[in-house]
């Protein structure tokens, strides 16, 4: 006797044709993750600001933080899933000593030491900056060079930093200067032009959120000025993955494009 499984509904052509569309348009879709992105922070930012004015910027950006990791997550999940984003076992990462040159740099703030921080502050900055670099690599380095694999390696680097940069903009919300923000963002494609060949290179991006977030915590916390040492930081990572670029891999453990 022939049996039949249960019937599945039938999708309406229109939907069907604009999910190929998107597949094969992978920088709409990433454009499209950066909006989500954004419409996110700028939800939360602004609800938090009302709910909580008289907080500092620091733990007010923090709180807003909240809700980009979760939807960072579920995006990870989405997007072709953890080992697509770079969170790989260690037996498949390489070119580890690729990494020495960026740890080198994390530690310069602290050639003149530590700038003394209240524990209560330097415990924010400590649980902040731990969720930037877990939320922004699995983000910008994980889940959209994924999305834009099929674009090659150098545009997927260059439109995800870019978006990286931008990205940063909403910095807006807790920071008074435009100018400053402006600077920021611009430092920010640096350094994703930098952690994005990184990544490439490397396979994995465990170790990138780990420098990520020491990056961020000790140029908070050394005693040589944060402003100056970050562009320098910026300006050697762009060019350092712009060599890495030059000579890119596409190594056989690599993801498929989704």
């Amino acid at each position: 006797m022939t049996t039949t499984g249960p019937a599945v509904a039938p999708q309406p052509r229109g939907r069907l044709r604009t999910a190929a569309h998107l597949a094969r348009r992978p920088r709409v879709r990433a454009l499209l993750l950066y909006v989500a992105y954004m419409l996110t922070t700028f939800v939360a930012g602004l609800a938090v600001k009302a709910i909580v004015p008289h907080w500092s910027g620091t733990a007010q950006s923090l709180v807003t933080m909240i809700p980009l990791v979760v939807l960072v997550t579920v995006l990870v999940m989405r997007f072709g899933g953890w080992h697509a984003a770079g969170f790989t076992p260690p037996r498949q990462w390489r070119d580890l000593r690729l990494l020495v040159l960026p740890a080198l740099l994390v530690f310069t703030p602290l050639v003149a030491g530590f700038a003394p921080v209240e524990p209560g502050l330097l415990t924010m900055l400590v649980v902040g900056y731990a969720l930037t670099g877990f939320m922004e690599e699995a983000m910008w380095r994980g889940v959209i060079p994924h999305v834009l694999r099929p674009t090659g390696v150098l545009s997927s680097a260059l439109l995800g930093s870019a978006l990286f940069g931008a990205a940063h903009l909403s910095n807006i919300l807790f920071r008074e200067n435009p100018a400053l923000v402006a600077s920021q963002a611009v430092g920010a494609f640096c350094f994703g032009v930098g952690y994005a060949a990184l990544r490439h290179r490397t396979g994995t991006i465990w170790p990138l959120m780990v420098l990520h977030m020491a990056t961020d915590l000790f140029a908070a916390t050394g005693a040589v000025p944060k402003i100056p040492i970050l562009v320098a930081q910026d300006v050697i990572l762009l060019v350092f993955g712009l060599i890495l670029l030059r000579r890119p891999r596409t190594p056989a453990n690599d993801a498929a494009p989704p």
